[in-house]
């Protein structure tokens, strides 16, 4: 190779080396250019996303050459890619709020030029209010449990979705003391109380965290008295008489139904109850029953009330007959009662049955009656009280005539 020639090449090949180095250097923006950064929100939830647009004009107002590498940072939160090139003068990257609420200050820069920070709220730090309610807003004071809501919103009013609300009460116990609203902002715990509680709510920190208040109140549960006649102790055919009285308006909610099951399968429901009421019931068997008053008030809290009754075999009426004979055949007759009549009832009718066909019913104990034949006769009495009670009576007579 000549001299010439191998100059020739020692220059083409400097030329290659030098331009395969520029390929590598990254073309950044000249001095004294505008990086400025856009977003279509100020506002984002904990793991949100959104694009942030850097627009690189030069000093002269023309967009920076096609390629120009521009390089984000953010204090809080990551983008997507770390380094972008432009086009038109423009890039775009995706920003991710991260898993921790804050402000995210999002920067850009480019050679020597940086942008100003633009600020994203994140979670917590985006909170413009915060409500509370409970639901339901009564429970009984025998215990339960109210679901205590909280609505997080942004500065614009719009529901928050991962922002950190904190709870707190001044009685009972939460099934949570910390939660994260959901995509309709709401941040939920529940509370279990026998007693009044004030639930607070806090979003974020700092004195000037919104936080909100609701009060669960605890009212008694509808207890009725109940009682029965003759200290629960009755007989099979006689009516046993309860009596249900409501609690002191004062200390209940109102009373909308209460249904008595009598224990032997017999269910009555009384309605609302207002005031002293009485029911009567009979009971058919002997036996031990337990009777029980389920009383429900306006807010649906039951409570059941019982007792026990025993209930004894129909007792009969002790009662004899006194036949007196007298001329023609013609007898006179007289019941007399001697014991004690139970149930506080009294001797309704007397039934005769004179043994020869004849028969009547009296009201009164004494009746009369002729026979047309002599002889040997059973005569039977049944006696029924006014509580329907039962006696029976048998005497056996001989008439001549």
């Amino acid at each position: 190779m000549s001299s010439s020639l191998r100059a020739v090449h020692a220059i083409a090949l400097a030329a290659g080396l030098l331009a395969a180095g520029c390929d590598k250097v990254p073309l950044l923006a000249p001095s004294n250019t505008t990086i400025r950064l856009i977003s279509n929100v100020s506002v984002l939830p904990t793991n949100g996303t959104t694009d942030i647009t850097a627009v690189v004009i030069e000093s002269a107002g023309t967009p920076v050459q096609n390629g120009t590498v521009v390089t984000f940072t953010s204090s809080l939160g990551t983008t997507e890619p770390r380094e972008a090139r432009t086009t038109n003068g423009q890039v775009t990257v995706r920003y991710n709020s991260g898993s921790q609420s804050g402000t995210a200050k999002v920067g850009a820069f480019s050679g020597g030029s940086k942008s100003e920070d633009l600020e994203i709220l994140v979670g917590s730090a985006a909170a413009g209010g915060l409500s509370l309610r409970a639901n339901p807003a009564i429970v009984p004071s025998t215990g339960g449990s109210a679901e205590i809501i909280a609505t997080v919103v942004d500065t614009g009013g719009n529901p928050l979705r991962g922002a950190a609300v904190t709870f707190s009460t001044t009685f009972g116990t939460l099934s949570t003391a910390a939660a994260i609203s959901d995509s309709a902002g709401e941040a939920r715990t529940q509370l279990n109380t026998n007693v009044e509680a004030k639930v607070t709510a806090r979003v974020g920190g700092g004195s000037s965290a919104p936080t909100g208040e609701v009060t669960v109140q605890a009212r008694s549960v509808p207890t009725v008295t109940l009682t029965a006649s003759n200290n629960g102790v009755g007989e099979v055919g006689i009516p046993t008489i309860f009596t249900l009285e409501p609690p002191a308006a004062a200390t209940s909610n109102a009373i909308r139904e209460v249904i008595v099951n009598f224990g032997d399968g017999t269910v009555r429901n009384l309605g609302s109850l207002l005031a002293r009421t009485t029911v009567a019931h009979v009971y058919n068997r002997p036996g031990i029953y337990t009777v029980t008053a389920t009383a429900t008030d306006v807010m649906n809290f039951s409570a059941t009330t019982s007792l026990s009754v025993n209930i004894n075999e129909a007792a009969t009426v002790p009662v004899t007959i006194l036949a007196t004979p007298g001329s023609g055949g013609l007898v006179t007759f007289n019941a007399s009662i001697t014991g004690s009549i139970g149930g506080g009832g009294t001797i309704r009718t007397y039934e005769w049955d004179f043994g020869d066909g004849g028969s009547a019913t009296t009201t009164g104990p004494s009746t009369s009656h002729r026979y047309s034949a002599a002889g040997t006769y059973v005569v039977r009495l049944r006696v029924v009280t006014t509580t329907g009670q039962e006696g029976f009576a048998e005497q056996t007579i001989r008439v001549t005539l």
